[in-house]
Parts: C-alpha cells; sequence; structure tokens
C-alpha cells in the first residue's frame, strides 16, 4: 500500500535526524540519507544540503527549541566554517518562507551566529494533514494599500532592531515577487532596481499616502541601514544623483543647505505612475488643505473702484472665467509663451486687494490657496527655502485634483518680491535671496493662477515685473467712491450725510469698515441705533488714533 505524504516525509526527516548525529557533514553521510534527502528535496524543490537543514529545525523545533547556528555544530560535531559554508542555503529557505529566522539577543553581533530558527507553522500543517507544500508566501493580503503598510512595518522592525538590514530586504523582495498582481508592484518589478531602492521608493509612497510629502534622508536611512558605512554609501548616491530612483526620475531631493537636512519625495512622474496604476493619493488634498478657501463660502460684497480699477479688473476676472482661461492658455502655449497668469495687485493699505481677489474666485467658482508669507519666511535657516518650493508643489499637486485651476494667493507678499540683497556675508540675506530665485523660477514655470497683494510696490524687485501679467494699482477711493461705500456699508444714511463723511475723512475701504464694525457693536450693547452724530465720532476716534491722541465718550460733532 502507498504510504501518504505524512509517513513519507515524516519517516525521511526522522531518519535524517538520527543519521545526522555526529556526522561532521562529511559525504559519507550524504550518501547514506541519500534516498531520505531525495524524498525532502522532491516535496520541497530545494538542495539536499537544504534538505538536511529543514529536517534538523523541523526535528529540533519539536523538542520545545528555536535553533540557532550553535545548536547545529554541536549537533553535527562540525567545524564552524563548514557549517558557514552554507549560509546562503539558510537565507535560500528563509527567502522561500520555509524558515522563519529570529534574532537572538543572547549572541555576538556576527552574521548567521545570531539567528534562530523555526519551521513555517504552514509547513508543519501540510505535512501533518496529509498535503502538499502549500504557498508560503504571504497571503491574506487584499489589496495593495496592505501590502506598503506591511512593508513599512518591516522598516519599523528593522528601526528597532528587531531584524537585520539583509532580513528587511529579504522579505521586502519575497513580498513583491510574490504580489507582482498589483499593478504598482508589477511596474516597480519591471524597473529591476535593487531591492534597496524598492524599499525606499515604497517606504516614500506610503509616508506620501500618510500625509507626509516629503522624507528625511538621514532619519530615513538610519532605520534602514544597521552598517553605518552602507548607509553613507547609499546617502551619497542619493546626494550625487548615482541613484537610480534619480536616474529614472520617480524621486526628487529637496535642497538643504545641511546633508543632514535634505529631504526626498515623489516626482511627478511617481504621481503619475502611481495614479495610472490605480492608486489614489488623496494626501495631496490633505497637505494644504487648512489653507483652502471655497468659492462657496466666500460672503459676497460690493467692491468700488474708479475707471482704470475697473478696467483691469473686468479683464483679470473674465480671463479666470473657464472657457477663457483655458483657450488662453492653449494660445499662450501654441505660440511658446509662458500660460501661467499672474498678476500683482498693489497700492494703500485697505483698499481692498485681497477682498478683490476673494470676490474674483467667487464670481469664478476657483478656490483660493492662501498663503500667509510671514508663516513662510521661517525662522530655522534653511526651512523657508523648502516651504516655497513646497507650496508650488502642493499647488500643482492639489491642481490635478481640482475641475477648475484654483487661484494660488500669495497675501502680503511684500517681504518675498522685495528688492534683493548685495551679495555678503549674512547667511539670512543669502536664503532671502535664495527664496527669491525660487520664486521667480516657480512663476516662470507656472502652469495656474497666481496672483500677490502688495503694500510697497516701490520696493519690487525689478526681476519681477515680467514676470507678472497684470499689474494692477489700488488707489485710495475718490469723493464719489467713498461716498457709495459709506451709502452701501450704512443705507440708513441721506445721501448728502454719506458726501459729507466722505469729503471730512480720507478713509480706505477697509477704515470704513471699521466704523461700520463699530457702529454693529454699539447697536449690541446699548440696544439702540446710532444717529450720523455718532457716526462722525467713530471717525473722529479713527483719526485719534492714528496720532496717538485720546479721547473717551460720544459728543456732538
Amino acid at each position: 500500500m502507498e504510504q501518504t505524504i505524512k509517513i513519507r516525509l515524516l519517516g525521511s526527516i526522522g531518519k535524517i535526524y538520527e543519521e545526522s548525529k555526529d556526522c561532521k557533514l562529511e559525504s559519507a553521510f550524504f550518501e547514506k540519507a541519500t534516498n531520505e534527502l531525495t524524498e525532502l528535496s522532491n516535496y520541497f524543490g530545494i538542495s539536499s544540503i537544504q534538505s538536511l537543514l529543514v529536517a534538523m529545525v523541523f526535528s529540533l523545533n519539536y523538542k520545545g527549541d528555536r535553533v540557532d547556528f550553535n545548536d547545529l555544530i554541536d549537533y553535527f560535531d562540525c567545524n564552524p566554517m563548514k557549517l558557514l559554508e552554507y549560509s546562503d542555503d539558510f537565507e535560500n529557505l528563509y527567502s522561500k518562507g520555509i524558515l522563519i529566522k529570529e534574532k537572538s539577543i543572547h549572541r555576538i553581533n556576527l552574521a548567521l551566529s545570531n539567528n534562530q530558527f523555526t519551521i513555517n507553522e504552514k509547513v508543519t500543517e501540510a505535512i501533518l494533514n496529509n498535503m502538499p507544500l502549500p504557498q508560503l508566501g504571504d497571503e491574506g493580503i487584499s489589496d495593495v494599500i496592505e501590502l506598503l503598510e506591511k512593508i513599512y512595518k518591516l522598516g519599523e522592525q528593522r528601526d528597532e532592531d528587531e531584524i537585520t538590514t539583509v532580513d528587511l530586504f529579504i522579505r521586502t523582495s519575497r513580498l513583491i515577487k510574490s504580489n507582482v498582481q498589483f499593478p504598482l508592484i508589477k511596474m516597480l518589478d519591471d524597473f529591476d532596481f535593487k531591492t534597496e531602492d524598492k524599499y525606499v521608493y515604497l517606504y516614500i509612497i506610503w509616508k506620501t499616502l500618510s500625509g507626509n510629502e516629503s522624507i528625511d534622508v538621514d532619519r530615513t536611512t538610519k532605520g534602514i541601514f544597521d552598517n553605518p558605512i552602507q548607509k553613507i554609501k547609499y546617502v551619497q548616491k542619493i546626494m550625487s544623483k548615482e541613484n537610480d530612483l534619480i536616474h529614472q526620475n520617480l524621486i526628487e531631493i529637496i535642497e538643504s543647505k545641511f546633508l543632514n537636512d535634505t529631504e526626498i519625495k515623489l516626482s511627478e512622474k511617481s504621481y503619475k505612475l502611481i495614479e495610472d496604476c490605480g492608486l489614489k493619493l488623496f494626501t495631496k488634498r490633505k497637505v494644504i488643505q487648512n489653507n483652502i478657501i471655497e468659492p462657496s463660502k466666500i460672503f459676497a460684497k460690493t467692491l468700488y473702484f474708479n475707471d482704470t480699477e475697473t478696467k483691469q479688473l473686468v479683464i483679470l476676472k473674465k480671463l479666470l472665467q473657464d472657457n477663457n482661461f483655458t483657450e488662453a492658455q492653449n494660445r499662450l502655449e501654441m505660440k511658446g509663451l509662458p500660460k501661467g497668469i499672474t498678476a500683482l495687485l498693489h497700492g494703500f493699505p485697505g483698499t481692498g486687494k485681497t477682498e478683490t481677489v476673494f470676490q474674483i474666485a467667487r464670481e469664478t467658482n476657483r478656490e483660493i490657496i492662501k498663503v500667509d508669507i510671514s508663516q513662510s519666511k521661517s525662522m530655522w535657516f534653511g526651512e523657508s527655502e523648502k516651504i516655497i518650493k513646497r507650496i508650488f508643489t502642493n499647488y500643482k499637486l492639489y491642481s490635478k485634483d481640482c475641475e477648475l485651476k484654483p487661484i494660488l494667493l500669495f497675501n502680503e507678499a511684500d517681504a518675498i518680491i522685495g528688492k534683493r540683497k548685495e551679495i555678503g556675508n549674512s547667511n539670512i540675506d543669502q536664503t532671502e535671496n535664495t527664496i527669491q530665485n525660487i520664486l521667480l523660477e516657480e512663476l516662470e514655470n507656472l502652469d495656474g493662477i497666481f496672483l500677490a497683494t502688495t503694500n510697497l510696490v516701490k520696493n519690487l524687485d525689478s526681476a519681477f515685473e515680467r514676470r507678472f501679467l497684470f499689474k494692477i494699482e489700488f488707489q485710495k477711493p475718490e469723493i464719489s467712491i467713498k461716498a457709495k461705500i459709506w451709502n452701501s456699508k450704512l443705507p440708513n444714511l441721506s445721501e448728502n450725510e454719506c458726501n459729507t463723511l466722505a469729503n471730512r475723512f480720507d478713509f480706505s475701504g477697509g477704515q470704513i469698515d471699521n466704523i461700520i464694525r463699530k457702529n454693529e457693536i454699539y447697536e449690541i450693547i446699548h440696544g439702540i441705533s446710532i444717529d450720523f452724530n455718532n457716526i462722525v465720532e467713530f471717525c473722529n476716534a479713527e483719526l485719534l488714533l492714528k496720532n496717538k491722541s485720546v479721547k473717551v465718550g460720544f459728543t456732538k460733532a
């Protein structure tokens, strides 16, 4: 009667275990155990020496112990160097998933000497259940997100010294080879990169999905490589742009003044390839969502301008209507001209520059990505350059998710578009010049809408003049315009009262808004509507504040 798989394999393993005691790994043993080793080799698809190792780990595990290098030396009574000849066989069995490897904390830190092995539980279950060898790759991975998380967690184990760098790369390679059904993994496998590059690339993708646009090169490589020399060599290849991921334009370096501040991120090519593979990088919107102003949430306001301002703003507003914008970009591109639409709104404070941008966005149904320049000028040396570069990178990525191209607004941009400093020894001056150079380059290559506001156009660096397609000056409102503003804000006032206020007080629209706010507050506190004389008093107080004078109470004008 033909023996079952279980009986044949357990019998072969048992005999190998018995015959190999004190065998010194000499050829006589292999000749004596040929039939049993062949039985295991046929079942597992491995060599004779690998079959011996499997049989030994299997047997010793059932004695209740993990198996390490020293256990086998003692059992075989062999020269340690003899067993070391088979180091590749250990790794092969581990890479196939037949053996599970763990790091011992009790051994000295030498290759192979501090590894402990157990037989894969799936192997023992298959044999004891009289079944063929199962698929030993990582099963149960339902989608590529789960796979990326598993690979990332391997990196965490490496960072905690639970596994070695070699373990990390072997397991990563095995996961990639057993999951090429996912388009992203198939694409990466087709590039035929080294395993360390594959791991780094998948790591960056996972971090990007987790909301990090870039990763720190020094910190990341410290977690990957347990050998400092390997780590340094890998970083040097990245910095010198000799790395294959950079050659294939899959990652980009975010330049920094100091090596340990360098960051890398996915390139535009990578974003396209990843999305073509069906993986949507939703976090692109998350990166900047706190700075987004939705057009539907902008309160409609009537703004008043002189004829010159109105004429220019009407052109800009019509240009940003979807059909006109698309046609303009196509025509400019066909003629080899920059297709980005840029405008500088400059003039006195409080004349409605920022509010004008808001109303244009509302009327053209475009989102605004508002950038506070004062927050972008970081106190940390070198960070400002990264922040400015990241602003435009995020804008490009976010734009891809938008039906209409959003407006990138640099509000109060005085600090970043002012005249460049003379080259000297000041690190601050050099940093500010670098920021401006980055901005000039980004505006030159812009594929979108960039609007900036400033109060100090006289300090504008000449290099920015040609970068702005529209330069719209906001004057302090004329008397007739101010009268209309007063009437729109306080419709209860008579035409004569509005004209009186317009003639008497040289206020900008922003200052008039201050008066209106005080009016609302007064009505809330006192529960009554105020009269024209109170409005005049508010106006006088606004002037007195400018002169740092103090006056209390309400009086007749």
